[in-house]
């Protein structure tokens, strides 16, 4: 999951050598260490020891050892991805917002997407809507226009809302009444004072939608997907 939507949310990919090492360092770790765990349960051994007493239990114990090292392997390595990968992002820029050729729309933006998301809302016929579009020619079709874009305005009441609520959760749980009561009269509170606010909205200018889409679209081109505006089918 780090690896497949990492480059959609920082616009560059992971390290892919570094990603493999880390993958079968973790799989072949994880089954390494617990399995023996497994085989020592059904030999009596119990979960807390403070003396162990059975030799036959040394060879489950050190592969299991063994088994936790290469997961410790494979959290160095995916750290170390991570690090190489920032280092080198520039060489591992994704300019099309699409770097596996995938199927749902979330890939048709650029990566990082814009904060409206998409400039024109999509139309949706099937499960696999921009799989379809590259198949077609027309996923990377510039619009000849835009429209300004109604956006909400951000709010901190949902967050102080939930801060106040962790009170409350807790007040709950330790029966600590006024606590728990104090936190609660302070979330309606601050849900009666959100519905005052009557800034809640905004328009995106067309023209700094255009200049967004543009910026993608020259990256689109650059990368021989879209020539002049003209729909190229994907994998060419």
């Amino acid at each position: 999951g780090l690896n497949y939507w990492f480059p959609k949310a920082f616009g560059f990919k992971l390290h892919t050598g570094l990603g493999k090492v880390s993958f079968w360092c973790w799989l072949i770790g994880f089954w390494v260490a617990f399995l023996p765990l497994y085989a020592l349960g059904l030999m009596g051994m119990t979960r807390r020891l403070d003396f162990m007493n059975n030799p036959v239990w040394h060879v489950y114990l050190i592969v299991a050892l063994c088994g936790a090292l290469l997961i410790f392997v494979g959290i160095l390595a995916q750290i170390a991805q991570i690090v190489y990968s920032i280092w080198k992002r520039d060489e591992l820029r994704d300019l099309t917002g699409d770097p596996w050729d995938a199927r749902t729309l979330e890939w048709a933006t650029s990566s990082p997407p814009p904060f409206y998301n998409f400039a024109v809302v999509p139309k949706v016929g099937n499960h696999d809507a921009f799989w379809d579009a590259k198949q077609t020619g027309t996923a990377y079709v510039q619009p000849k226009s835009y429209e300004p874009i109604h956006m909400p305005h951000n709010t901190y009441s949902g967050f102080l809302i939930g801060i106040v609520s962790a009170g409350l959760g807790f007040g709950l749980v330790w029966h600590i009444w006024w606590m728990a009561g104090g936190a609660l009269l302070v979330m309606i509170g601050l849900g009666i004072a959100h519905t005052f606010n009557e800034n809640r909205d905004y328009y995106v200018p067309a023209e700094e939608v255009k200049a967004i889409e543009d910026a993608h679209f020259a990256n689109l081109k650059a990368a021989g997907l879209a020539k002049a505006g003209q729909p190229v089918k994907a994998g060419k």
